[in-house]
């Protein structure tokens, strides 16, 4: 399975503030499942890593997977599931 990082800067008055990205994530314990629980390793362009408790869900209108980390600190993640 292949995992597509979506983009998430919100601003839209503001002029955006330079902020660490998701480039790439790695999933543990991915089953497609509605709100199956699983853990998300994701790397930042920074180098940093951080381990997020994940949770997959499932859009039935378009068919699509995608997984959603979060962590503590304020870390998120959204991945689409390409199969």
């Amino acid at each position: 399975m292949q995992f597509v990082i979506r983009e998430m800067s919100w601003f839209k008055r503001r002029t955006p503030t330079p902020e660490p990205k998701p480039v790439a994530v790695e999933v543990t314990g991915l089953v497609l499942e509605s709100n199956h629980a699983c853990e998300m390793l994701a790397t930042y362009d920074d180098g940093n890593k951080y381990l997020l408790g994940a949770r997959v869900h499932r859009n039935d209108i378009k068919g699509t997977w995608t997984v959603q980390g979060l962590d503590g600190h304020g870390h998120s993640v959204v991945c689409d599931i390409i199969e």
